[in-house]
Parts: C-alpha cells; sequence; structure tokens
C-alpha cells in the first residue's frame, strides 16, 4: 500500500508590494490514498515549506518567474533540516521489578529520516540502566533453636534481602524464647566409687542427705570418684562434715548441672574425695525479663515482633564441669 501527496502550485502574490516585497504562496498539499483497503494503508504526511520569492519588485504587472525546479529541491531540503527536531517518547518501566535493568524509549526525527536531526542535534540515547527494587523480598530462614534449654533465651534465624534494598522494615532476626528442655524440671545427683562414672553408684532426688543416711544407702564417702547433677535449675551443695557443718567448720562446694571428675571436684571446693553430707535442691525460676507494654512476655515461638528485646542467656553451668563421656 502506497500513498501520494499532490504537489502544490505556487503563486506569487505582489498585491502587498511594499518593504517586504512580494511573497511566493503555497496552498497546502492534498493528500490522496492510493489502495484499495483505506484501514490497510497509513496515514500520509506531507509537508511544503513556502520561501520568500526572489527578485520580487514592487511592479504588480510584472511576472516574476519561479525558481527553477533545482533550486526548489534545495531550498526545500534546507527548510526541512533548520526545522528538524528530535521527537522524544517516554521511558519504558525498567525491564526488572528487583535489581539493576534497562529501560528504553522512542527517539526519531520529526522529517522522518534520522540524517535530518543528525547533522544539528545529536541523537538522544534511547535506552539506560535503570534500578528497581518494588519487586524485592526479603528472605526469612527458619527460628534457631533457643539460646538458653531452660528459661529465658533467644532465638535467632537468617533475613536477607535479594537486592540491596527491600520495601518495608527488616523482618527481625532475633526474637525472645524460653527453653522447655527434657532436664529441666529435673533435679537428681548421681554418686559414683571406684571408677570414673562407673563402679558402684546411688541416685538421691532432692533433698538433704546426712554422713548417716548416705552410709545408709551405700555411700562411701571417702570413695566417691566422680559425680553427676542433672536439671538446669537443679543445685548440690557438699559439706566436708556430715552434719553439713553445723557443729564444725569445714570446706563447702557447689555444683551445678554437669559432670565431675576428681579433680573438677577439687576446682569447686571438695577435697579428698570426701563429701559427708550434702543438700540437693531446684532452685526457683528467673523472672522474665521486662517486656514492652504491649508484647506478651511468653511470646510463641517464631513470632514476630518488632522491639522484642533481647534476654541475655541465664544459663550458669560451673567452669568446671567436666564434658559428657
Amino acid at each position: 500500500c502506497t500513498t501520494r501527496c499532490e504537489e502544490p502550485k505556487c503563486e506569487f502574490d505582489c498585491s502587498k508590494a511594499g518593504s517586504m516585497g512580494c511573497k511566493t504562496v503555497c496552498p497546502e498539499p492534498v493528500c490522496q490514498w492510493l489502495c484499495k483497503r483505506p484501514k490497510d494503508c497509513p496515514k500520509p504526511v506531507c509537508s511544503m515549506q513556502c520561501e520568500q520569492a526572489p527578485d520580487c519588485v514592487k511592479d504588480k504587472n510584472l511576472v516574476v518567474p519561479l525558481p527553477s525546479g533545482m533550486d526548489r529541491v534545495g531550498r526545500a531540503k534546507k527548510a526541512r533540516k533548520e526545522q528538524s527536531k528530535w521527537l522524544v517518547g517516554p521511558w519504558s518501566v525498567c525491564s526488572t521489578s528487583c535489581g539493576y535493568g534497562v529501560r528504553t524509549r522512542g527517539v526519531k526525527c520529526n522529517s522522518g529520516r534520522d540524517k535530518d536531526c543528525e547533522s544539528i542535534f545529536h541523537k538522544p540515547y534511547d535506552k539506560e540502566a535503570c534500578e528497581e527494587n518494588k519487586g524485592c523480598e526479603w528472605t526469612v530462614g527458619s527460628w534457631g533453636s533457643c539460646s538458653n534449654r531452660c528459661g529465658p533465651g533467644n532465638k535467632t534465624r537468617e533475613v536477607e534481602c535479594e537486592h540491596h534494598k527491600c520495601p518495608g522494615d527488616k523482618p527481625e532476626a532475633t526474637a525472645y524464647c524460653e527453653g522447655h528442655g527434657e532436664t529441666c524440671e529435673a533435679c537428681e545427683v548421681t554418686i559414683y566409687g571406684g571408677g570414673l562414672f562407673e563402679g558402684w553408684e546411688h541416685t538421691f532426688k532432692a533433698g538433704s542427705y546426712s554422713s548417716s543416711e548416705l552410709e545408709y544407702e551405700g555411700v562411701k564417702c571417702d570413695d566417691i570418684s566422680s559425680l553427676e547433677v542433672v536439671g538446669a535449675r537443679c543445685q548440690m551443695t557438699a559439706f566436708q562434715y556430715g552434719d553439713f557443718n553445723q557443729q564444725h567448720q569445714g570446706w563447702k562446694a557447689t555444683f551445678r548441672e554437669g559432670k565431675y571428675d576428681v579433680e573438677a571436684m577439687e576446682a569447686n571446693g571438695a577435697r579428698n574425695n570426701d563429701i559427708s553430707s550434702f543438700k540437693l535442691v531446684k532452685l526457683p525460676k528467673p523472672d522474665p525479663p521486662a517486656r514492652h507494654h504491649d508484647l506478651h512476655p511468653h511470646s510463641a515461638p517464631g513470632h514476630d515482633s518488632p522491639g522484642n528485646p533481647i534476654h541475655p542467656s541465664v544459663r550458669h553451668s560451673s567452669a568446671a564441669a567436666v564434658s559428657a563421656v
């Protein structure tokens, strides 16, 4: 499908002769469709630059010839270039919704030929780098175990952004928790003799045991080779004398959850493998940490609450405790 524009017929108009001289008057070009189906044809674009006639005279009766064909073509080209300009469209959206991408725009010369505009101005860029973050999302991992096996502690998780900028507030990476291990509520001590965590053994629940009670249970007080305290809040206080040092002043040693050999017992204050009496007690639960007024102190695991306080671990194990054998 093609289009054709009829060339307008230009005439001189000297009716207003004066300092301005005669002018070439050109009517608007007439454009016609040359196709069977107009809906398939592009709209024709026709233009004609009218110029002031050369060699104008004031005599209205004098016929001034039109410029030659070559002159008209040359002047039309010059006029077209002088009126040429770049038409720039809006930028497109970024090619990605998260990260770095490219955006584009339409750039064309109004004359229909880029070389007309390029001879006057450099062509504007039709593409450039862009950055977008509205589609970025936070990647959140699973909560880890509580830092305190029994009682108040902290739990953590991985929180990362797939790009360096993610919309919205960063999800909490640390939260309050309470540990509930298998032995949190337990409290007992097993005393061994004749070998390291072997030989004869006797297990005791919470309570007070004098030398006579230990002897009745079969404990050889001067032959204790190791002991194990079970229970996060369990505490054993051993005494040198069988009456809990009430009548005599002697050493006193304290043991928390863990395993202790002879060296570890001595490091805690027990001397000569001799424990004549002891008290085993279950300590009370520590108070929960102060919380923000609108947060419950016992948040469920995995609860996301901005501003959750971080509670330091309250678990204290003896430096002299021996690793499990």
